[in-house]
């Protein structure tokens, strides 16, 4: 694609040519229109690059598009569409022609530079330095409505600067540059694009103190240049006193130096805000100096004031420090990659013609049964992933694999980011924000990426040639996510008609989109997940001072001193080694992900061998059942499953799947010794985990496993742990009050012997009694399985609800049964029951349950003594 810049302002201009080479794809575009566009957040001249080539396939097609005003019109057209380039209502084809207002430009300027806000601002040098909004491209948009500018100016010259305006004027915050390395540079610009947060807030409240101060600009200068900044963790030294910054006033040019001593940083390695205190109150003492026309002698009363008006919250945090021992934690803290989300541009442009050649039907039309749309359904999937396996076909299979794992690990990395600085976020921005919203989004953005990411991988692994194809560009990882997304959210669709969620009605578009009711994802399924999202956010909140905890790695733990002896014989038989080789092996790929230097590792087979053999002393049986173990080997075809294997296992909008890249995290070319082999680091740890605990604790499905041993252990520890659980929910009871009962059987009550029992009975002398069913379930993170839940909890004939609806109607019809157990006549009306399970349930979100929403789900608002 060749970009064509046109210079001059306000004049139009005519380009042609004798010869137009059929392969030259051009785009002319003023050069203030390349400059609007360029200030757009989010690779802005690649999706306008995408945006032309598009527009060269539709026409391509037969569709013509009447714009007389230039492509960035054009662009700015389909940008306020929703990168929707053909309309549902026309069909891409001869003969739609698609008419284009000269004016789609304006309304883009108009955001864009209200957005960016490009103006001059004074200087303690009485000079203008140009700047733009500081936080633009933040995820919360409140610090797009803050008075906060970065200059450009200082940039070029190679400072951090940045202006808080308010009608007083402007207040300067800037760092003192220093030679360093990147990891200097970016400590300090983590210290400046922080505090310059926290500013703006300090800045309001001094001038309300000082109204009559002056208007000139004024400047508060960071001096790091002394800082020590070590690459390892520097350990405070028992009685050792750590130096608070200085600050030195020079009236003059209207300045305020605040000097670090060399050892500051030590005050962030602690979960208190204490180095953020002290770095806020040595501004807020420049600030109240210049304001004052003092050099010295701050009252402390005042600086006490703004500091618990500023930073009230002990958890404000900017700067988050913390030791850890294992050098695979430190290398995963800092992968730098930054994350890569889904294209929605190229979501959208994939499912133009989607339809086409998977229905009889025409288009404009419905399709109206379950057997109908299930049809339409899987041939969209077959389509979607002939287009997948085309693309495939034609790229590098180590290429691919690299890239994408690169994506992965970002993801990885930057999801642990969120929940790290959980408590800090919080603090800092739910004042002005719902900060579960904005977090929740951010995880959706990642869970967009990560599942299309891994089917990719699993899709690689096999489609791939290992030579001649090519490399993969952005462009094409862009695709692929995007037609990955697309095929998984078909196959959803497809799931929730099978199971019922939905009415089978599906509308086909002209352009060849089809429309589907997911009324059911906003009332049941996003609810849902939200409440569970919010429960996992706070809970990583409330671990923060955990991150401090200075815990010397302890003597390696054998198996044996953590798992059961039946769970141990039982995973050795099923996968061919022990949990002590398993972590050695585990613990042998972490190291060599250090050696590299790199989360995304790649290495050979035979070298993968060897080490595991010579470093971890694996026997050759050991390492062969490690790797296959944890391994996807290539095959021929990927919708081919290997022997042993089923369909289930490998498509990749189902969980808890034997042969996905979460499960299986080392991507194995072939299996001679120099075969490649790739895993990401972050991923492979994940993965480990996955298997061994959720095996252990019984969370993964009797059908994951193959040995008749390991299903016995899983049917066992569920079987216990559901009796564990309900002994638990009955100690929470007792523990604010209630008589408690666990496992009155229904006979006992008088009860017919089919009834079964009353997992929690319980009650207060007052008169209040609760029947409580237990259930041990495992979240439901797909729409297949919120469908399987609420099938098993509709409270219809012989459902898992129906027994304890019985139990409850009988024992109401019957109260005097109760008597014997709870020792006096109960009153029917005080009779309550509830459904107490251990995590979030979509049925918490039905309405048409015989059981009321607020009565299901994890033990809450029972009344206390």
């Amino acid at each position: 694609m060749t970009l064509l810049v046109m210079g001059g302002l306000g004049r139009g201009f005519a380009l042609s040519f004798n010869e137009w080479p059929d392969q030259w794809r051009l785009s002319a575009i003023r050069i203030s229109d390349l400059l609007m566009l360029a200030s757009e957040l989010d690779r802005p001249i690649t999706r306008y690059l995408k945006c032309i080539k598009q527009k060269e396939w539709a026409e391509g097609e037969g569709v013509k598009f009447i714009n007389v005003n230039g492509d960035y019109n054009f662009y700015c057209f389909w940008r306020r569409l929703n990168y929707q380039l053909v309309p549902r209502d026309l069909p891409v084809s001869n003969g739609s022609m698609i008419p284009i207002n000269n004016d789609m430009v304006l309304p883009v300027r108009e955001e864009v530079r209200n957005l960016v806000d490009r103006h001059v601002i004074q200087t303690v040098a009485n000079s203008y330095s140009p700047a733009i909004r500081f936080g633009r491209d933040a995820y919360f948009k409140s610090m797009q409505g803050r008075p906060i500018y970065a200059s450009l100016g200082h940039l070029r010259a190679g400072v951090l600067a940045g202006a808080v305006e308010t009608p007083r004027g402007p207040s300067w915050l800037l760092v003192i540059p220093r030679e360093g390395d990147e990891q200097i540079r970016h400590l300090l610009y983590e210290m400046w694009s922080g505090f310059i947060g926290l500013y703006d807030r300090l800045v309001i409240e001094v001038e309300a103190l000082y109204p009559e101060a002056t208007t000139d600009a004024i400047e508060i200068r960071l001096n790091f240049v002394e800082l020590v900044v070590s690459e390892d963790y520097v350990e405070p030294q028992p009685g050792m006193v750590i130096g608070a910054p200085v600050v030195a006033v020079n009236l003059e040019l209207r300045i305020a130096e605040v000097r670090f001593p060399s050892d500051f940083l030590m005050h962030f390695q602690q979960p208190e805000n204490t180095g953020e205190r002290l770095v806020l109150r040595a501004i807020a003492n420049g600030l109240v100096s210049l304001h004052q026309g003092v050099t010295e002698g701050v009252d402390e009363t005042v600086l006490d004031g703004l500091m618990n008006r500023v930073l009230g919250d002990s958890g404000m945090r900017i700067l988050h420090l913390f030791r850890t021992y294992y050098p695979i934690e430190h290398l995963l803290s800092r992968q730098t990659q930054k994350p890569i989300f889904l294209a929605h541009e190229d979501f959208v442009f994939s499912k133009l013609r989607l339809s086409e050649g998977c229905t009889a039907a025409r288009p404009g039309t419905s399709l109206t049964t379950k057997s109908e749309c299930n049809k339409f359904l899987h041939r969209v999937v077959d389509k979607i992933w002939c287009q997948i396996r085309e693309q495939l076909r034609q790229l590098d299979r180590g290429s691919v694999i690299r890239e994408v794992l690169r994506v992965h690990e970002a993801v990885i990395q930057n999801r642990g980011h969120w929940r790290r600085t959980a408590q800090a976020v919080l603090a800092l921005y739910a004042p002005t924000e719902d900060v579960y919203a904005v977090a929740q989004e951010r995880e959706s953005d990642r869970n967009n990426v990560s599942l299309p990411a891994r089917t990719i991988l699993e899709m690689a692994i096999c489609e791939c040639p290992t030579a001649g194809g090519h490399q993969l560009s952005r462009w094409k990882l862009d695709e692929l996510l995007a037609k990955a997304a697309l095929l998984v959210e078909v196959a959803m669709d497809s799931d929730a008609v099978n199971s019922d969620l939905i009415e089978p009605r599906i509308g086909l578009h002209l352009n060849g989109e089809y429309d589907i009711d997911r009324g059911f994802h906003n009332t049941v399924i996003k609810p849902f997940l939200t409440a569970y999202f919010r429960e996992g956010f706070e809970g990583a909140a409330g671990r923060y001072t955990k991150l401090y905890r200075d815990e010397h790695p302890a003597e390696r733990t054998r198996a044996d001193e953590v798992f059961s002896a039946d769970f141990i014989r039982a995973f050795q038989v099923e996968f061919g080694l022990t949990p002590d080789e398993a972590v050695d092996g585990l613990a042998e790929l972490m190291d060599l992900a250090v050696e590299f230097q790199n989360v995304v590792v790649e290495t050979t087979l035979g070298d993968l061998k060897t080490r595991l053999s010579k470093t971890r002393g694996l026997s050759s049986e050991a390492c062969e059942a490690f790797i296959r173990t944890f391994g996807i080997f290539h095959r021929p075809a990927w919708d081919k499953p290997p022997p042993g294997f089923r369909m289930k296992d490998i498509i990749p909008w189902r969980f808890r799947r034997r042969l996905s890249s979460t499960a299986k995290p080392i991507l194995l070319f072939g299996e001679h010794d120099d075969d490649k082999v790739f895993f990401g680091a972050g991923a492979l740890r994940l993965g480990f985990g996955y298997l061994l605990e959720r095996s252990e604790r019984g969370h993964l499905p009797q059908e994951f496993f193959i040995s008749a041993e390991m299903k016995q252990y899983i049917g066992a520890v569920n079987s216990e742990r559901g009796l564990e659980f309900a002994r638990t929910v009955a100690d929470q009871l007792r523990q604010i009050g209630w008589e408690v009962r666990n496992e009155v059987q229904m006979t006992e009550l008088g009860a017919p012997a089919e009834l079964g029992d009353v997992d929690v009975l319980a009650w207060k002398p007052t008169g209040e009694i609760q029947i409580i069913e237990c259930k041990r379930l495992q979240l439901a993170r797909t729409v297949a399985e919120v469908a399987e839940i609420c099938r098993r909890f509709r409270g219809e004939a012989k459902d898992e609800l129906d027994k304890h609806i019985q139990r409850i109607n009988w024992i109401k019809g019957s109260p005097l049964g109760l008597q014997r157990v709870v020792g006096y006549s109960p009153d029917p009306d005080r009779i309550d029951d509830r459904l107490v399970t251990n995590t979030h349930v979509p049925m918490m979100y039905l309405s048409s349950l015989p059981i009321r929403p607020d009565k299901i789900g994890p033990l809450r608002d029972l009344p206390e003594e």
